[in-house]
């Protein structure tokens, strides 16, 4: 009797560690970033770990350019900070248009060897008022053309590349890999929709619109593969996992409590 119920304890403590170890399947990771001369500092604002992290900026090409780093961390901890060197120490006014807005690119991988990235401006351009139609069109990023080319001359096409798990199959090379953003000519493009790869994690795609009152940002949401491609079936699995954990933990402690009410009791000695 007692081996048994030391049995179901030792299941009850196990079950108990799985239910608070799943929060580690459920974190995030974003950036805050300020910039104080020629010094950009990174900060990790998510609750998961940012591992090789990588800081880039838009050149007026479309070309990014990785920023070099004081020191590379290998992890960057939840609160933890990167700092890394600003190239530019221009004024605005005297910097190519696409690069005024001081676009960053900040990339890294999960705990899985999945590679991501987030882009932000520290100068941010105006809501598009008049947007395009773009969207994933199986599994390949499509916009089409305006409907009055002379609204929007020329689109750029921001994103960060996403392969999903596909590349975590393979021994991992933390190495980041970031095609150049694309600047579409309307004129030139005609009434033919751009179809682009922006690779199998089917990331948020970010359409800068040159416009007669300047550049206009539109966002273009994810292929909705964040959820599925982006993690492993056994972490897709864990809300499964952990509603079983749930009842078997449920059940454990019922037949603890039968065990506890079953024991003979002994007579009270006069």
């Amino acid at each position: 009797m007692i081996m048994m119920t030391s049995r179901l304890a030792k299941l009850m403590f196990a079950l108990f560690a799985l239910l608070l170890s799943r929060s580690a399947f459920a974190g995030s990771v974003s950036f805050q970033m300020s910039l104080t001369g020629p010094e950009l500092t990174v900060i990790n604002q998510g609750n998961n770990s940012a591992y090789y992290p990588a800081a880039f900026t838009l050149l007026a090409d479309g070309s990014w350019r990785q920023l070099a780093a004081a020191v590379k961390p290998a992890e960057l901890a939840p609160g933890a900070s990167m700092k890394v060197i600003w190239p530019e120490l221009r004024p605005r006014e005297q910097l190519p248009a696409l690069e005024r807005m001081q676009p960053v690119m900040v990339r890294f991988f999960d705990q899985a060897g999945v590679g991501f990235g987030q882009i932000s401006f520290f100068h941010t351009p105006p809501a598009a008022k008049a947007v395009l139609r773009a969207g994933y069109v199986g599994g390949v990023l499509q916009v089409e053309p305006p409907e009055a080319v002379f609204s929007i001359r020329a689109s750029w096409v921001l994103w960060s590349r996403e392969e999903g798990v596909r590349p975590i199959r393979l021994p991992l090379r933390f190495e980041h890999i970031q095609p150049p953003a694309l600047r579409i000519d309307w004129l030139g493009q005609g009434r033919t929709p751009l179809q682009l790869d922006t690779g199998a994690g089917q990331p948020e795609v970010i359409l800068l619109h040159e416009t007669e009152q300047g550049y206009a940002l539109q966002r273009v949401s994810n292929g909705g593969l964040q959820g599925r491609e982006h993690r492993a079936v056994w972490l897709d699995a864990s809300k499964k996992f952990y509603s079983a954990a749930w009842i078997a933990l449920a059940i454990a402690a019922g037949a603890m409590l039968l065990q506890f009410l079953r024991r003979p009791r002994r007579s009270a000695i006069p």
